[in-house]
């Protein structure tokens, strides 16, 4: 069979161009160390590759939603403690009020003392995190939980409950809200501890009425406080024991993700070498078949 100047020229050409796509690819491979740099390289483990990068990903985000819930109820955990240890001392100083015995002095301080203790009681229902948001209002997190209303105080806000997913078909709640640790049956802590206050200030005939309803109102608001932040220790463990089971799968999907998009280099550079010799090969042929002339014959 007779082949054509033509044919003998494309034939050189889809020879070069095959060994120079071959030499580019494995360059490529080489300078990234991946086996996979296109889909067609191996279709089944891309798409393997594909998924893993995907579960990877969601881990990810489920490690990044666990710290923002932690972070959260730590604050919230933070504050409740500060809680707790106004209304003990709430209690201390309603009981010590009770004593009719007291001097005047010593009411006026067990008034001044208790108007503090309401305020800090008040700022810290309606603490704020860094970017703003009321930690213990709910979803309204632009709403202050507690409000002036005259001369009582009204929560604000809502008991809906902020719900992130940590993992997948899991989700937690991030917070707790002041409604459910104020709340007493229509009024709350801070309304009952002003009433008192105004009982010490200037006593009636309902003088000891408001203070064992006081107590009763520290005492309920202390065991809500306490339920909080057990709830809260609950869900940080559990978060805890989430953020360890992503970090192990996380390393996993990158083992086996890097297992198979990793270079054997060993075998890489023979097929360097391998293209390299062929384009040679190729390249000399060519000059040598292309010298030839049936003139140089004669």
């Amino acid at each position: 069979m007779r082949i054509s100047d033509t044919q003998f020229s494309q034939m050189m050409l889809q020879s070069l161009q095959s060994n120079n796509a071959g030499l580019g690819e494995v360059l490529q491979q080489m300078s990234t160390g991946k086996r996979l740099t296109k889909l067609s390289d191996a279709p089944i483990d891309s798409i393997k590759l594909l998924n893993l990068e995907r579960e990877g990903q969601a881990l990810d985000q489920y490690r990044n939603n666990i710290s923002n819930v932690k972070t959260t109820l730590s604050s919230q955990e933070t504050y409740l403690d500060a809680a707790n240890e106004s209304l003990k001392s709430m209690r201390d100083l309603v009981l010590w009020g009770a004593n009719e015995s007291l001097s005047e002095d010593d009411r006026i301080g067990i008034v001044t003392e208790l108007e503090s203790l309401r305020d800090s009681l008040v700022s810290t229902f309606n603490a704020q995190d860094e970017e703003g948001n009321y930690l213990f209002s709910g979803t309204q997190t632009d709403q202050p939980s507690l409000v002036a209303a005259g001369s009582d105080y009204v929560i604000n806000g809502n008991n809906d409950k902020r719900v992130v997913t940590v993992a997948k078909g899991v989700t937690m709640e991030s917070n707790v809200t002041a409604g459910e640790i104020l709340e007493l049956g229509g009024d709350n802590i801070i309304n009952r501890i002003d009433k008192v206050i105004a009982e010490f200030k200037q006593p009636t005939a309902a003088f000891h009425d408001e203070v064992n309803s006081a107590l009763n109102a520290v005492d309920a608001t202390l065991s809500n406080v306490l339920e909080a932040m057990t709830t809260i220790g609950g869900r940080q463990n559990n978060l805890d024991l989430l953020e360890n089971s992503h970090s192990e799968n996380k390393l996993f999907v990158d083992k086996v993700s890097g297992d198979l998009e990793a270079l054997d280099y060993g075998e890489a550079s023979v097929r360097l070498n391998n293209y390299i010799s062929a384009l040679q090969a190729t390249q000399a042929s060519y000059m040598k078949i292309n010298e030839l002339s049936l003139f140089g014959q004669l």
